[in-house]
C-alpha cells in the first residue's frame, strides 16, 4: 500500500465560480445553489441567484478557500505465489496472480473535484500562478489492474 497526503494546505476552488453564481450561465451548476440566499433563507454563505449580480458576488473572496489536507490511497497491491508444484506443471519457476489499484480513495472534507489539484497549463510561464488554484482539472482516474507473473 502506498498513501500520499497534505495536511494544513488551502485550495482556492476557482471552479465555483462557474458553478455557484447564475450570472455564469453557460457551466452546469453545483446543487449549493439550492440553498443560495432568498428573503426567507437568509442563513446561507451564497449569495442570492442574480444573473445580472449588482453586489459583484463573483469577486475574489474567502468564500473560495477551502481546506485541501486530504489522505490518498494511491496504490494496493493484494498478491498470490501459487505452490511450487502448480507452477512446475507448466515448467515455471514461480507464478503469481495480482490485483492492483490506483487512487482507490480519497479522504478529504474538500469539496472541489480533487485536493491534488494539477497544473492546467504546464507550458506556461505563469504556471506558478497556479498553484494552489483548483481551475476544475479532471482528478486522476481509478485505476485495477488484474495480473499474472510467470517465471522461467
Amino acid at each position: 500500500m502506498f498513501f500520499q497526503g497534505s495536511q494544513g494546505n488551502d485550495i482556492y476552488d476557482l471552479s465555483r465560480y462557474y458553478t455557484d453564481f447564475f450570472n455564469l450561465a453557460n457551466y452546469n451548476k453545483n446543487d449549493r445553489i439550492l440553498n443560495a440566499w432568498t428573503p426567507q433563507n437568509t442563513n446561507t454563505d451564497l449569495a442570492r441567484v442574480s444573473l445580472n449580480d449588482p453586489n459583484n458576488n463573483i469577486r475574489p473572496s474567502s468564500y473560495y478557500v477551502q481546506d485541501g489536507s486530504f489522505l490518498r490511497l494511491k496504490t494496493f497491491q493484494l498478491g498470490y505465489t501459487l505452490p511450487e508444484n502448480v507452477a512446475e506443471k507448466i515448467k515455471a519457476s514461480r507464478i503469481r496472480v495480482y490485483l492492483e489499484a490506483y487512487n482507490l480513495f480519497t479522504i478529504t472534507g474538500y469539496e472541489g473535484l480533487d485536493p491534488e489539484i494539477g497544473l492546467q497549463n504546464y507550458d506556461s510561464d505563469d504556471r506558478n500562478l497556479d498553484i494552489g488554484v483548483d481551475r476544475g482539472i479532471y482528478p486522476s482516474s481509478q485505476t485495477f489492474t488484474l495480473g499474472l507473473n510467470f517465471n522461467f
